[in-house]
């Protein structure tokens, strides 16, 4: 189904949808036999998502904003690649980049664009079946202690809109609202061996 039609089903119904093509489900309707890679998944999920709030606690905590913006991302890329040794491809993407190397992987793009703009207590997250693989996408949420960085453009401090631009001249990551998604992190998990 191209971008157009999802876009079409959206403005005359309401709805957005949620599985995409064969082989993609919501979570909770995921098939059993998938259930324990998604759980596995999960687990890679939850220490990329602890990796980022420990960092941006600790960084707002040692110096606001400004030193939250200077070290973002070093946790998570490091969670990524111990992940990635085990076999794993993991990471962060959105439908607004600020790092252009986070450009949604080519199964998750399609669900990235039909929830753009949806609230995180809506959408659970999905899981696709990429043959030998399973991807797993959840969402992350827009929280307060994101909002210095990818809040309101007008609300961010001058340092942080400096850092940004010199970084990330192309960034889009901004203007999110409470409880928004802003992104995703997605694990693509081998399937074991039959």
């Amino acid at each position: 189904m191209s971008s157009r039609s999802v876009a079409l089903i959206v403005a005359l119904t309401g709805t957005v949808l949620t599985a995409q093509a064969p082989g993609s489900w919501p979570i909770k309707e995921a098939p059993a036999e998938l259930r324990p890679i998604i759980a596995r998944a999960d687990l890679m999920i939850a220490a990329m998502h602890d990796s980022v709030l420990r960092e941006l606690a600790d960084a707002f905590e040692g110096g606001g904003a400004e030193k939250a913006i200077l070290s973002c991302h070093i946790d998570s890329v490091l969670v990524t690649q111990r992940i990635g040794r085990e076999g794993v491809a993991a990471g962060r993407t959105s439908d607004r980049l600020r790092n252009p190397t986070n450009t949604p992987r080519p199964w998750a793009a399609a669900l990235v664009k039909a929830n753009a703009g949806r609230m995180a207590r809506d959408v659970d997250g999905f899981a696709v079946d990429l043959g030998d693989k399973v991807g797993v996408l959840r969402p992350i949420s827009q929280r307060p202690i994101c909002a210095s960085c990818h809040g309101p453009a007008e609300g961010l401090s001058e340092v942080v809109r400096r850092e940004i631009g010199e970084r990330y001249p192309a960034d889009k990551a901004v203007g999110f609202k409470p409880g928004e998604i802003r992104g995703w992190f997605w694990v693509e998990m081998p399937k074991p061996p039959r």
